[in-house]
C-alpha cells in the first residue's frame, strides 16, 4: 500500500532519492572527487548493482527489500509470542511517520539501517556460531551503506553486546568487524579535500520541527518531527496523533513485562538505553542551549555536521516502539482465551497504525511517482563519452543541487546529472532551506561559481579548474550565467552541452587518496568474503578420501 506507486513504469526521482539506467562507477561514487563523500558506499554499490540490472529495478528493489525487512524483523523479534502480536509490531514498523516521511524525502537508504536493526541484534543475541557472525556481518554491511546508518548500527552493535553478558573477546571481536565494515565511508571522509566543517546555521534549518500542538518532543516520541514540513503527512495536525501517542503509552505500561519476558531484561534496558540516547540528540538542537551547543559541535568538529538532520536520530526509538505495540497485542491474546476475540484482534493489530496514520499512501504518492528522462540527457551523455580524450569534468547549470522540471511534476529533485553522464560531475552542494542559502562544503564548486562570475568569460577559469563541459539543465528554475566564449556542442530542449575551449588543467585524484579509499574497501569486501567462506567452510566441511589398500584390509579396518 505504501509502495504501491512505484508499480508504474519509469525510474525513481524524488526528493534526494535519485536512480537512472545505469549510474557511472568511478572514483566519484567511491568517495574520490572535491564534494564531501555523503553518498558512500551507497553510490558504488547502486553503480554496481546498475552494472548487471536496470536502474528501473534496482529502485524498486532498493525501496521494497528494506520496507519488507523492517516488518519482518520486528516479526522475528517477537517469533515466541502469538500471531497478533507479530502481525502488530511488523504493521508498526512499517506503518508509522518515520518510515513515511524518510521515504517522501527520499531517504532510502536510511530505512536500510531501520530494517537491518532487528536482524543486528537478533544476530547478536540469538545468533550460533559462525552462521551468528556472518548475519552480523551482513546487517551492519546492509545498514552501513549511509555514514549515519553506519554510526547507529556500529553503536547498537557494540552496545548490545555488552550489555548481553557476552564475553569480553566477543565484544571486541564485534567492534572490530563494526570498524572494518565502517572503512568504505570513513576513509574517504578522513581524506577528503572538502570542507572539514558545515555551516552551523544548518543546525536550526534542519532541527527538529513540531507537526501537532504537543511541541517537538512529542512529536519525535511518536516518530515525526521531521524539518520539512511539504513530506508531513496531513493527518499529523490533527487529533490522530494524540490517539497514537495514548496507545504507544498504554502499550508501554502494559506491554513492556511481556517484552521483558520474550527478549529478557537486560536486553529491554539496552534498548530503551539506546532510544532515550537517540531521542536526547534528536530534541537537543530545539532545547535552550542545545541549538548554541551542536552548532560549536559543528563548527569546530569535523564530521558533526552528521547531527543537524536532528529527527533522524529517533530511528532506534521508532523500531523499539514497534516491539512494544507487539508485546502489548501478545498480553493481550493470552488474556482473551474466548477463540471468538482472535479475528478481531488480528484485525485490530494489522489496522490500528494505518487508521492513526490514514494519509501515509496518499502523501508518498508524489515522491515514488516514476518519470522518464527526456533523450536530451542520452544525447548529452553520449557526446561526452565520445570526447572522453578531450579531458575535462562537467560542470552542471543554473547553480543549486537541488531542481523542478516539468517531466518530474509536483517536487523538488535532487539534481541527476552526476547519476547520468559518463565523467565527474561538480554541482554546486550549497542548500536553500526555509528561504535560507547554507554554504557549501565543496571548494572546487566554489571555484567553479567564480569562474561563472568572471565578466571577461568563464572559459579560462573553467580551464583552470579541469571543467571541460558544461551542462544547461533548461525549464528548471535558476539563473542562467553568461557562457560567452564556450562552444555550443548540442542544443536541446531540456538539456543543452557546451564545450570549454583551450587546453584544460588536470583534476586528478592524488594516487595516495585513491590508494587509501581502495584498500579500505578492500578490506571490507575481504571481511564479507572471509566471513561467507569461514561459515561454508563448517556447514560444508572437506571430506577426505579414503585410499583402498585391499580387500583384507578394508574389512579389517572396518
Amino acid at each position: 500500500m505504501l509502495l504501491w506507486p512505484i508499480t508504474h513504469r519509469g525510474y525513481l526521482l524524488g526528493r534526494d532519492m535519485v536512480f537512472t539506467p545505469q549510474q557511472p562507477l568511478g572514483l566519484p561514487a567511491l568517495g574520490l572527487s572535491s564534494a564531501p563523500p555523503r553518498a558512500v558506499p551507497l553510490d558504488a554499490l547502486v553503480a554496481l548493482a546498475e552494472r548487471g540490472v536496470d536502474g528501473a529495478v534496482v529502485g524498486r528493489l532498493a525501496l521494497v527489500l528494506p520496507v519488507l525487512a523492517a516488518g519482518l524483523g520486528a516479526a522475528a523479534m517477537l517469533r515466541a509470542t502469538p500471531l497478533a502480536a507479530r502481525l502488530a509490531a511488523a504493521t508498526a514498523a512499517v506503518w508509522n511517520p518515520f518510515v513515511v516521511e524518510r521515504l517522501a524525502l527520499g531517504q532510502w537508504a536510511l530505512l536500510w539501517c531501520y530494517a537491518a536493526l532487528p536482524w543486528l541484534v537478533l544476530a547478536i543475541t540469538r545468533g550460533r556460531g559462525r552462521a551468528g557472525w556472518l548475519g552480523r556481518a551482513a546487517a551492519l554491511a546492509a545498514a552501513s551503506i549511509t555514514p549515519t546508518g553506519g554510526l547507529v548500527a556500529a553503536v547498537v552493535a557494540v552496545t548490545v553486546a555488552a550489555g548481553t553478558r557476552r564475553p569480553r573477546r566477543d565484544v571486541l571481536a564485534t567492534a572490530a568487524l563494526t570498524l572494518a565494515l565502517q572503512l568504505p565511508w570513513l576513509v574517504p571522509a578522513l581524506v577528503s579535500t572538502a570542507s572539514r566543517t558545515s555551516d552551523t546555521a544548518g543546525v536550526a534549518a534542519f532541527a527538529a520541527r513540531a507537526e501537532h500542538p504537543g511541541g517537538v518532543l512529542l512529536s519525535l516520541l511518536d516518530g515525526g518531527g521531521i524539518w520539512d514540513r511539504a513530506v508531513v503527512p496531513g493527518s499529523r495536525g490533527g487529533a490522530l496523533p494524540w490517539i497514537w501517542l495514548v496507545l504507544l503509552a498504554a502499550s508501554a505500561v502494559y506491554g513492556t513485562p511481556r517484552l521483558i519476558r520474550v527478549l529478557g531484561a537486560r536486553l529491554v534496558v539496552t534498548l530503551a538505553a539506546l532510544s532515550v540516547a537517540g531521542l536526547s540528540i534528536a530534541v537537543l538542537p530545539s532545547l535552550p542551549g542545545g541549538s548554541a551547543l551542536v552548532r560549536g559541535l559543528v563548527d569546530h568538529v569535523p564530521g558533526a555536521g552528521l547531527l543537524r538532520d536532528a529527527q533522524k536520530w529517533v530511528l532506534p526509538l521508532v523500531f523499539v516502539e514497534a516491539l512494544i505495540v507487539g508485546a502489548a497485542f501478545a498480553r493481550l491474546a493470552e488474556r482473551l482465551t474466548d477463540f471468538s476475540w482472535r479475528p478481531v484482534l488480528l484485525v485490530a493489530a494489522v489496522t490500528v497504525p494505518l487508521i492513526v496514520l490514514p494519509d501515509a499512501a496518499s502523501t508518498l504518492r508524489t515522491s515514488l511517482e516514476p518519470v522518464h528522462y527526456p533523450g536530451d540527457w542520452a544525447t548529452v551523455s553520449r557526446l561526452i563519452d565520445g570526447g572522453r580524450a578531450e579531458g575535462g569534468d562537467v560542470a552542471v547549470l543554473p547553480t543549486g543541487s537541488y531542481r523542478t522540471f516539468a517531466w518530474a511534476p509536483g517536487r523538488s529533485v535532487l539534481d541527476p546529472a552526476p547519476r547520468l553522464l559518463p565523467v565527474a560531475t561538480v554541482v554546486d552542494d550549497r542548500l536553500a532551506v526555509s528561504g535560507n542559502l547554507l554554504a557549501g562544503e565543496d571548494l572546487r564548486a566554489t571555484a567553479v561559481r567564480r569562474a561563472l562570475r568572471n565578466g571577461s568569460g568563464p572559459a579560462p577559469g573553467l580551464a583552470r579548474q579541469g571543467i571541460g563541459w558544461v551542462v544547461l539543465e533548461h525549464g528548471t528554475p535558476g539563473p542562467e550565467p553568461g557562457l560567452a566564449g564556450l562552444q555550443p556542442i548540442y542544443r536541446g530542449t531540456d538539456v543543452s552541452l557546451y564545450r570549454v575551449p583551450g587546453e584544460i588543467d588536470s583534476a586528478n585524484v592524488s594516487n595516495v587518496r585513491t590508494s587509501l579509499v581502495l584498500g579500505a574497501d578492500l578490506c571490507a569486501v575481504l571481511t564479507l568474503i572471509g566471513l561467507g567462506w569461514w561459515v561454508v567452510r563448517e556447514r560444508f566441511p572437506r571430506r577426505r578420501a579414503r585410499r583402498s589398500i585391499g580387500p583384507e584390509v578394508d574389512r579389517a579396518l572396518l
